[in-house]
């Protein structure tokens, strides 16, 4: 979108105030995680206070082209560099200020709020944006393309997933969790050493050997892990719940449609 066409549509942060522009490009400028969320979404246009405006644009434009985001130091640098001469001076003293007055007042716990409220306003102009985009599709017949439009302007600014971070989850790896387990029914493997009870419930249990070494049990001793509960004349048992029958006392798994309980 560009700028006139925002001034337009109305578009722009102006209707939160000037202190939430200045908190929310603080929150650019100290987050990199978040200013990559933004940068999906965010159109630099969206800021009505010139100096934040061109702040942010020299900070994402050295983004893109070096990918990585520069520091506050280099940032005064840059700005220093690019206004040197004329009205600039004006523009330039007034982006020292903000980064002064930011670095003397950091967070007071008050950017949480700014970051969700920002990128709530800037997924929504980009999922309206699609919409836009769609009815002209529409009209042109390519409803194929309506689909992916759509898509990708509802994942935009989402947080990227950076997998599993070592440090951080190391204390979850320590937890010790309550596991539902399904007895196997195969002595070896729901030893405390190997399944500790089988089969524990979210698990996916796979069993790996040569060809003849052994994987496929017969009937009475397969694996069961299908159900999470098997109901009996109307009253819900575990699968390896005992149930006394005609038989005996078996697995409630194991009890068929012949089998009289007693």
């Amino acid at each position: 979108m560009q700028e006139n066409e925002s001034k337009l549509n109305g578009v722009s942060f102006g209707q939160f105030g000037k202190s939430f522009q200045e908190k929310l490009c603080q929150a650019l400028l100290v987050d990199n995680k978040f200013s990559e969320q933004m940068m999906e979404v965010i159109d630099i246009s969206y800021f009505e206070v010139n100096y934040l405006k061109f702040l942010a644009d020299r900070y994402f434009s050295y983004s893109r082209k070096y990918k990585v985001y520069p520091s506050l130091q280099l940032l005064v640098t840059i700005i220093k560099d690019d206004l040197k001469t004329g009205t600039d001076i004006i523009l330039r003293d007034q982006i020292i200020d903000y980064l002064q007055r930011m670095k003397s007042n950091p967070d007071l716990g008050d950017l949480q709020y700014v970051k969700e409220k920002s990128l709530e306003f800037c997924r929504k102009q980009a999922l309206k944006k699609a919409l836009e985009s769609a009815v002209d599709q529409m009209q042109a017949n390519k409803y194929e393309s309506i689909v992916e439009t759509i898509k990708k302007a509802v994942q935009v600014g989402t947080a990227p997933s950076v997998g599993h971070d070592f440090f951080n989850d190391m204390d979850a790896r320590f937890t010790k969790l309550k596991r539902d387990t399904i007895p196997t029914r195969l002595q070896e493997l729901d030893k405390k050493e190997i399944l500790n009870g089988g089969s524990g419930k979210g698990e996916l249990l796979c069993v790996v050997g040569a060809s003849g070494s052994g994987k496929c049990a017969v009937r009475d001793t397969y694996i069961h892990v299908k159900y999470t509960a098997i109901k009996i004349n109307g009253k819900s048992y575990k699968p390896w719940d005992r149930v006394s029958t005609s038989r005996g006392l078996i697995f409630a798994r194991d009890v068929i449609e012949s089998d009289k309980l007693v």
